[in-house]
């Protein structure tokens, strides 16, 4: 019963499923830099999936994990907006084929005055 406890606890802790916090549904997500007066606060990285249970995940919802998360942590340094051109998948292989597992995002955190 211990090894099925571990496993499952695995499982939860290596699939990172990130809802999007109260401070980042306020962080705007844009493709271009922003305009007006606009200080960098630096990159910002988001992940959505892991290597348990990624696979078991729809693509569109790895990357809305992946971008949740990104949201997230630019909202903790302060941003009113996060710059980001697009996601990386990344995927696990075996013996018998692979599949997409994870999301990844880099993007440059904004803290622009309205």
């Amino acid at each position: 019963m211990k090894i099925l406890t571990m496993l499952g606890l695995l499982f939860f802790v290596s699939c990172s499923t990130a809802e999007l916090s109260g401070g980042g549904a306020n962080v705007e997500y844009v493709m271009d830099k922003p305009e007006g007066d606009c200080k960098n606060l630096g990159p910002v990285f988001g992940k959505g999936g892991g290597v348990f249970g990624g696979a078991y995940i729809a693509d569109e919802k790895l990357m809305e994990y992946a971008m949740n998360d990104l949201r997230n942590k630019a909202a903790a340094k302060g941003a009113t907006h996060v710059l980001s051109k697009g996601h990386q998948m990344g995927g696990s292989g075996g013996q018998y084929g692979g599949s997409t597992s994870t999301s990844t995002i880099q993007g440059i955190a904004y803290k622009c005055s309205l």
